[in-house]
């Protein structure tokens, strides 16, 4: 059976451009990571995953769903992908190819897609085992499609008039 990690190492040995990849769980948890980072690996997925909440949000507000996000940050480029119930990103050098990048994240994402469905049922057990809970579907879609209300100018002035109060 072939494993996340292998999937990870066949992408960085063809495309050299490709500095690191990390797979997240829905939560920021790092389940599979390659490559080399200055942070930990905790640190760089929680600040993945609110990255691209974050964008994802803005999507939501202008309409949009967002499967796949590309970010230049200094010499880098990010390309995030949505799973189901998980974030594929995949750092490459800033002068890399961008349909390459976006076929790779594409063909990552359907072997670990059927690899995460091979696990499943192991995944289940585990659950139950350490009595933990499947979030259910809906509820997940329900949460990323929740639309906030949009502030009000009485709301603003509300705010401004706690901090006024506040730093004083």
């Amino acid at each position: 059976m072939i494993h996340i990690k292998d999937i990870f190492q066949d992408i960085l040995r063809r495309l050299p451009e490709v500095k690191g990849l990390i797979l997240l769980d829905i939560d920021g948890i790092p389940l599979e990571i390659a490559g080399q980072f200055d942070m930990k690996p905790e640190d760089l997925g929680a600040l993945l995953a609110a990255c691209y909440n974050s964008y994802a949000q803005v999507g939501l507000e202008l309409g949009q769903s967002l499967d796949m996000i590309i970010v230049e940050l200094g010499d880098l480029k990010l390309c995030q992908s949505g799973m189901p119930r998980g974030l594929l990103t995949i750092i490459a050098a800033k002068e890399s190819y961008l349909g390459l990048i976006r076929l790779e994240a594409k063909r990552a994402m359907e072997k670990i897609a059927r690899i995460m469905l091979d696990t499943e049922e192991r995944r289940k057990s585990l659950m139950e085992e350490h009595k933990l809970r499947i979030p259910d579907e809906r509820d997940l879609r329900q949460k990323m499609t929740h639309r906030p209300r949009p502030l009000q100018d009485r709301d603003i002035e509300e705010i401004l008039a706690k901090l006024r109060r506040g730093l004083t």
